[in-house]
């Protein structure tokens, strides 16, 4: 028997006890974005390009395929402009909200980043994007950027600037002879065959409106929609085409005409109407959002909208019967996450800097066997247009159940057989706002160890309550007239941690007798105590015990919280060396987030991004940000950590990305031993990970003779190797064997591991 069919022996004999499919190898990123609106769209006829306001998807009509794209995929930023197709080169272009492009062909993203790169005085904006013959002419807030699709790079640039002040071009088109461009000046134009377009001078001012929002050449026609009417260009001049009820957004080709596609702001419904070429409505039908975009496809008499509400929809008849998106969250917020074991849920609301609700609709969302399904007031009738901006989730530890906190419309719980309520009225100590008493503002959630529901509301004469697990409310005052809370923990003297906005931090012990007031005491943390702000933004425990403190100007580490409530203990302001100089721990920054994973090392979310430090905050191991990263924002508002499977979930302004990551919690004992990937391949360069083990166990490599080939400590319950021995190389072919010892050194267990060649 050859050596591969004796590997194969050995593979077949350890197959299904020590290795296990993964979704994703360790430092795998993913995105979690929305795709529920659509702020422009494209297509080919077959296949419809839809860009919404931080993501881009696509549908084919042939296939019935959907698809969604990120910074994952190779998309080179986030917060869409504007799209185009162009039928010369196959290619997709794409405009982002910080003005950089990307080209998108055969699936494949190309960048090029010149006009955000290039330094303008004033407004840099991109507004629309008209493609012709392999070129695409981009309207900026100053002229017109040329891109050479075959050659991917700017070919020249038209400035609009007159009086040494620059003239923004909302969108540009061309007829068989003329290039036209709508600016907040008036339209103009220029011939196609002139010699130097990127001097002002040859362009002619043709018409004063500047209300001009799209242009369209369809069958030797040239059509500009104004915000109510359509004109057509004859006889050098706009002659009147369409006089419309309603605001007009863009328009459209059709058969044996235009679309033009109208929105009722007092209702949030819109129009499409489609016009013969003598200006008469040949149909109109109604569209259930706010229609950026209405296209026909090749074949079918179906017409397909691209609407602000509900993405890519198809119309028969003038009536939706399809929607085209990709499955997502329903907003791109995550001010809250809670993650166990792939099951995740997450808040998509906020509050200012000023903890003013901001009514944000977009509700909550939860992703459970690999779906997303979305709870706001479009798809729930409990939700109703007063119950907006929600916070937080907290997950009941026995039944699972959910409960759900809005800043603005109180109290949600899901229950465990899939039901939503509302808790908000079914108590009084759940209190409305002082002042806006219609208002109950849910800010933080968190059980205890007795499977108790405490909850801290803002701006309540109480600012924390306890739902006991018998359904019994409790509300008390321990922050006195100060009546502001937000963000809760519980350490492990089931003592309550929570933000009080501007003063610090308030501790408060109920003696574990909610039902008894007699027994508790309070106290606040603040800058007299050490902390090194008392604008907190967040709070974590880590595996010690120990809390830490988030805030404007750094970290700061409670170790002795048992004793914080005597006013005993001070706030450590922990000094480190992460490059030449010595520094306070996160000073200077702002701390917006922190979450501790299994071998007790914390993630840090800021205003700059996302650091990685090791259990006692000595070293820097990993630093994201959009710059390294498909991070689509620096601005980070939560980070979770998935105990089962070491995902770290980090909700940032602008969307939501999880890393795989090299830890996940670890239990007393090793049980069955499993390696990822197992059999290793030939040629594999990334992270072999081994779970089923002790938190902290030792882990070592042997080949079969038992020398050693590699030793390590387990990140919780998981050790991670990079496949190279301790001279830098690759193992040979073979079996290897994975001996795991627990920490203190009582048990032992074994496992195998095949490198192939």
């Amino acid at each position: 028997m050859n050596k591969i069919a004796c590997l194969l022996l050995i593979i077949l004999s350890i197959a299904g006890t020590t290795s296990r499919a993964q979704d994703k190898p360790i430092g795998y990123w993913r995105a979690h974005m929305p795709f529920s609106g659509a702020i422009d769209a494209a297509t080919d006829g077959v296949r419809f390009y839809v860009v919404t306001q931080e993501s881009f998807c696509t549908y084919s009509a042939a296939t019935n395929e959907i698809s969604g794209y990120s910074k994952v995929d190779g998309m080179s930023d986030v917060g869409m402009s504007a799209i185009a197709y162009d039928a010369t080169t196959d290619m997709v272009v794409l405009a982002y909200k910080n003005t950089n492009i990307d080209l998108f062909v055969d699936e494949t993203f190309y960048n090029i980043p010149d006009i955000k790169l290039k330094l303008i005085n004033g407004l840099k904006e991109i507004y629309d994007i008209y493609t012709e013959a392999g070129l695409a002419y981009v309207s900026t807030s100053f002229g017109i950027v040329v891109i050479d699709l075959k050659k991917r790079e700017v070919k020249e640039t038209y400035s609009f600037n007159a009086n040494n002040q620059m003239i923004p071009v909302q969108c540009f088109s061309a007829d068989a002879t003329h290039y036209f461009a709508a600016t907040n000046q008036g339209l103009y134009r220029a011939l196609k065959s002139s010699i130097n377009l990127q001097d002002f001078s040859s362009w002619q001012l043709v018409d004063a409106r500047t209300n001009i929002v799209d242009m369209l050449y369809q069958n030797n026609h040239f059509y500009l929609a104004a915000t109510d009417t359509v004109f057509e260009w004859r006889s050098n001049s706009l002659q009147y085409f369409f006089k419309s009820n309603h605001q007009i957004l863009k328009i459209n080709t059709a058969k044996n005409g235009i679309y033009v596609n109208e929105f009722l702001p007092l209702v949030y419904v819109g129009k499409i109407k489609q016009l013969q070429y003598d200006g008469s409505v040949a149909d109109s039908f109604d569209v259930k959002g706010k229609p950026v975009g209405c296209y026909l496809p090749h074949s079918g008499n179906d017409v397909f909208v691209a609407d602000e509400y509900f993405g890519l929809s198809r119309y028969s008849g003038g009536v939706s019967v399809a929607e085209y998106r990709p499955n997502g969250p329903y907003g791109y917020g995550a001010f809250d996450i809670i993650a166990t074991n792939k099951e995740v849920w997450v808040a998509h609301g906020g509050y200012d800097r000023q903890w003013r609700y901001i009514y944000n609709q977009d509700g909550f969302s939860r992703f459970h066997n690999g779906q997303w399904y979305s709870f706001n007031h479009k798809s729930n009738a409990l939700i109703n247009d007063a119950k907006t901006d929600f916070i937080r989730v907290a997950q009941d530890p026995v039944d699972q159940s959910v409960y759900i906190g809005s800043y603005r419309g109180g109290l949600f719980h899901y229950t465990a057989d899939g039901k939503l309520e509302d808790l908000t009225r079914t108590t009084t100590a759940l209190e409305g706002t002082v002042g806006d008493t219609s208002a109950y503002r849910i800010s933080g959630l968190a059980f205890d160890a007795a499977n108790n529901l405490w909850i801290t509301q803002y701006g309540a004469p109480h600012e924390l309550v306890v739902k006991t697990k018998d359904g019994q409310y409790y509300n008390f005052a321990g922050a006195g007239a100060r009546i502001a809370a937000s963000s809760l923990i519980i350490d492990d003297m089931q003592q309550k941690w929570y933000l009080v906005p501007g003063y610090g931090v308030g501790v408060y012990n109920d003696g574990n007798t909610p039902g008894n007031t007699n027994d508790d005491s309070y106290s606040l943390v603040d800058m007299g105590r050490n902390l090194p702000s008392n604008v907190v933004y967040c709070l974590a425990k880590d595996k010690d015990g120990t809390i830490w403190i988030g805030t404007s100007d750094g970290i700061g580490i409670i170790n002795c919280p048992s004793e914080v409530i005597n006013g005993n203990c001070s706030v450590e302001r922990r000094i480190v060396q992460y490059d030449i100089a010595a520094g306070y721990l996160f000073q200077g920054e702002s701390v917006m987030a922190m979450a501790v994973d299994g071998a007790n090392r914390k993630w840090i979310g800021t205003t700059n991004g996302v650091w990685l430090i090791s259990a006692s905050a000595d070293k820097i191991l990993y630093r994201f940000t959009t710059d390294n990263s498909p991070l689509p924002s620096n601005v980070v508002q939560k980070i979770t950590v998935d105990p089962i499977t070491g995902d770290v979930y980090i909700g940032t302004d602008l969307g939501l990305v999880s890393f795989h990551s090299t830890a996940i919690e670890g239990s007393e004992e090793n049980t069955t031993i499993i390696t990822y990937p197992n059999p290793v391949p030939s040629g594999y360069k990334g992270t072999i990970a081994i779970q089923g083990i002790a938190a902290n166990a030792d882990v070592r490599i042997t080949d079969i003779s038992g020398q050693l080939v590699y030793r390590t400590k387990a990140l919780g319950g998981q050790a991670v190797w990079n496949g190279l021995d301790y001279t830098g190389r690759r193992p040979q072919s073979g079996v290897y064997l994975i001996f795991v010892t627990n920490s203190d050194g009582t048990q032992t267990r074994s496992g195998k591991m095949v490198f192939m060649e």
